[in-house]
């Protein structure tokens, strides 16, 4: 191909530079945005964004660093797709609550299959409400007692195997994997009625795949890159390139699990009282034909009491199953983890709640009554859970044109709030790097700034296991 009469070139070659040059002016257009909107942004990669440093060093050390760096408001890029980060607890408190209908949503980085579209943390719109409204009676009050003699019979297991390991390792072992053994058995225990012995089965299946399912690395995926740095493509072809975040093996293992638990509970006349079986009471699928719905699909565009009418399908059923399980199980580990090393690492803290035990429970049974006894207990913990929150980001999605605070905040923008950065801010916290638990004391609790402080999020989409 001749170039302006000076330059022939083959056609192959013009094609690649053509190529080139459009990738360049997208990307280009693409990471302009913030500038474009009068907003700070972070000093990101051409073309790559801050994925790379995302995967090395995580959100938690990039927010923090930013934070001081840029303010409470700065915008950054996963590939080519904008994210604002928010650290501001008064945007934070609009957004989640005040302004709820136009943040209703989550945002997704990529285009997620169709069973994946009917768990709880990614459905949007009235689905979610649906699901939201039928999944938190899991948490009442009678629900949670009735949980206790399964947490009894899991915690006796851990006594002994922590017991066993301090007479052959008195110096010390790693009491991580023991207690994340304990939690998935008390997950599957009570939310599923399931006895997969965790604790006591070395290279345990259920613990083996959980792994697998949270340690998605999208780098490794290429329809993930894909659609993170040509984000419009992903919206033009969205059933062409919906991908899973997790191995088929893994979710073919957990999907195997829980329509065992499923079938079992459907064939008895169960008397179980827990997340499975409220899925289960909100099953119509015996009427379903009769109504025309489909039972493993989406039902697009029905209102939330349509919805209700036709009840859980049997696709709902398995895949927030899945979702508990697993997300409830590493949580809860995590938390635990942490907290068991706040304590060992502030001895003084940790007398002071063994003097609150014995004083208050002495050698009573933990009950679900007795346990808010503990108020020094609850301190701690929450203590522990603003020195290390489990999210690295808590996302939300404009749903429209908006501004908040004089940020211009354009429709489909994904809206991050960073907990870690808000968790060690002057600006909220009295001695942000000391760990105080008596910040969380009744008579202290109204000097805190609830929208600075995001272990279970807030406003109607927080975390449904908060309780």
């Amino acid at each position: 191909m001749e170039i302006l009469g000076l330059i022939d070139l083959p056609g192959w070659l013009v094609g690649i530079l053509s190529f080139v040059c459009t990738v360049c002016l997208y990307t280009w257009y693409k990471q302009s945005l913030f500038k474009r909107l009068g907003i700070t942004s972070k000093d990101t990669v051409f073309f790559l964004g801050d994925l790379t440093e995302m995967r090395q060093k995580g959100f938690n050390y990039i927010d923090k660093k930013m934070v001081d760096k840029y303010g409470k408001v700065f915008g950054c890029f996963i590939g080519n797709i904008p994210s604002l980060v928010i650290s501001d607890a008064d945007m934070i408190k609009q957004i989640t609550v005040k302004q709820f209908t136009t943040f209703a949503d989550r945002p997704s980085s990529v285009q997620l299959t169709e069973r994946w579209q009917s768990a709880l943390t990614v459905a949007s719109g009235d689905h979610w409400r649906f699901l939201r409204t039928t999944l938190s009676p899991t948490f009442t009050a009678g629900r949670m007692k009735a949980m206790c003699p399964y947490i009894h019979k899991c915690m006796a297991t851990l006594h002994e195997i922590i017991a066993d390991n301090v007479k052959k390792s008195p110096q010390g072992f790693d009491i991580v994997p023991f207690i994340r053994g304990y939690t998935m058995d008390v997950i599957c225990s009570t939310g599923f009625g399931l006895e997969v012995s965790a604790q006591t089965t070395p290279d345990n299946a259920f613990i083996r795949n959980s792994k697998e399912f949270l340690e998605f690395d999208g780098l490794r995926n290429p329809l993930f890159l894909l659609q993170v740095f040509f984000p419009n493509i992903s919206k033009v072809f969205p059933t062409l390139l919906s991908t899973n975040v997790v191995s088929e093996s893994t979710l073919e293992f957990f999907e195997t699990a829980t329509k065992r638990a499923f079938q079992e509970r459907k064939e008895e006349n169960s008397k179980h009282n827990d997340l499975l079986q409220l899925m289960i009471n909100a099953h119509k699928g015996e009427h379903l034909e009769k109504s025309g719905i489909d039972n493993d699909v989406i039902d697009t565009g029905l209102s939330v009491e349509e919805r209700k009418s036709r009840g859980f399908t049997d696709a709902e059923i398995l895949i927030n199953s899945m979702i508990f399980m697993i997300a409830g199980y590493d949580t809860t580990a995590t938390t635990i983890c942490w907290m068991i090393y706040d304590l060992v690492t502030q001895p003084g803290i940790q007398d002071k709640l063994i003097e609150e035990i014995d004083e208050k429970m002495g050698r009573d049974v933990p009950s679900y009554e007795n346990v808010f006894k503990l108020q020094y207990l609850d301190m701690v913990l929450q203590e522990s859970q603003r020195f290390h929150p489990l999210l690295g980001r808590i996302n939300r999605r404009a749903l429209e044109d908006v501004e908040i605070n004089g940020v211009k905040i354009p429709k489909g923008m994904d809206c991050a709030f960073a907990p870690l950065a808000l968790h060690f801010m002057p600006e909220y916290w009295d001695e942000p790097n000391k760990f105080k638990p008596e910040r969380f004391a009744p008579e202290n609790k109204g000097n805190i700034n609830e929208y600075a402080y995001l272990p279970f999020g807030q406003g109607p989409r927080n975390c449904i296991g908060k309780r």
